[in-house]
């Protein structure tokens, strides 16, 4: 009797470890016999290591033309497919049984460098269901890269996923975005160990608060496009209005992860005074946009207080690929006042952008 008989003897006896232990015997006498691949395809099946299954079985259909053996590895490619799906929509449905795991939330991507991009490609494309160039386009280099949105439960079946094939990844639920406070600041008065800072809350009440310069754990900044409506000319000498970029809004925020709230400054809404503290005159006859000169000069003074701090300043690359998301993103509250006619996605992106770190890093 040969020694595919024995194998398959073996394995029709469910005796695996016998069949594994010819199949290697076999193997390395016959590396590259078609036959070799079938048999460790059907142990890896057996095994129910269904990805290793699936990769021999097209092994077997690169390697021969016997037509037996290529409808055997189709009918077990067809098995563990199966297989696999049923199983990944058992996960997804069990995942969301819990209430508390319907909340709606994202799943954003962290950045990969091109080797390990090249490496994990293959099975982020399994994964997603997407051809191998594709998946590596998806695959962020530099930036976080917000990729899907749903229900938590289903983001964190992903996620873990991801974690096991090499790809970093976290999910984060509305709630907890929504869950993070906010201050417009409209002025901020340094002292020698930190600052008090004027500014409203989301229930837009004015008032003051106190911090140490220690307790800023992120400086992160964003440029939001401002648009407004021009009249240009169209097609058959025809006025048209549209909406274009005429300007920019610089935003920074400094993060307090301690108080569990987020300072927010505008180029658009910081006020300058004197005594940093506004009086009733000055309220009246305050400019309604502050000078580059001024913001700059403001700017920079910040940055000496806060020499440990690293900008992370990557949010229009962020909010250029968030947009697709604009459903996600109509859900978050901006906390921004830009004296926009009609709320803008820019808006949201930045406060998730700004969020997530806040998240992030408090993980």
């Amino acid at each position: 009797m040969d020694h595919l008989n024995l194998i398959a003897q073996a394995i029709d006896r469910g005796n695996y470890a016998q069949a594994d232990q010819l199949l290697n015997v076999f193997l390395l006498e016959n590396p590259q016999d078609p036959w070799g691949f079938f048999y460790l395809a059907r142990l890896d099946e057996l095994a129910h290591r269904l990805r290793q299954a699936e990769d021999h079985y097209r092994q077997v259909l690169k390697t021969t033309t016997n037509k037996k053996l290529i409808n055997l590895a189709r009918q077990g490619i067809q098995r563990v497919q199966t297989q696999a799906k049923n199983e990944w929509n058992e996960a997804l449905a069990t995942a969301t049984q819990d209430p508390s795991q319907t909340q709606i939330g994202c799943l954003i991507l962290e950045p990969l460098d091109n080797a390990t991009k090249t490496t994990v490609a293959p099975e982020f494309a399994r994964l997603m269901h997407l051809d191998a160039y594709t998946a590596r386009l998806h695959l962020p280099s530099r930036i976080w890269r917000l990729y899907r949105t749903g229900a938590i439960g289903e983001l964190n079946v992903y996620q873990a996923q991801l974690k096991r094939i090499g790809i970093p990844a976290f999910c984060v639920t509305v709630n907890a975005i929504e869950g993070v406070k906010v201050l417009q600041v409209e002025t901020l008065r340094p002292e020698s160990k930190g600052a008090i800072v004027t500014g409203r809350n989301d229930s837009d009440q004015l008032g003051n608060l106190r911090f140490n310069w220690s307790e800023v754990g992120y400086w992160v900044e964003g440029l939001l496009p401002i648009f407004e409506q021009v009249v240009d000319q169209g097609a058959w000498n025809k006025m048209i209005r549209k909406e274009k970029i005429q300007d920019y809004a610089h935003i920074v925020d400094l993060h307090l992860p301690q108080r569990r709230c987020l300072l927010r400054l505008c180029d658009r809404t910081y006020q300058f005074y004197p005594s940093g503290i506004p009086s009733r005159q000055q309220k009246q006859d305050r400019p309604q946009t502050t000078s580059r000169q001024n913001w700059n000069q403001f700017l920079a003074t910040l940055t000496q207080s806060l020499p440990h701090l690293e900008k992370r300043s990557s949010f229009n690359l962020f909010g250029e690929a968030a947009l697709d998301q604009d459903l996600f993103l109509a859900r978050i509250t901006p906390h921004l006042d830009l004296f926009r006619s009609e709320k803008n996605a820019w808006d949201s992106a930045f406060h998730l952008y700004s969020v997530l770190h806040f998240i992030a890093g408090a993980q």
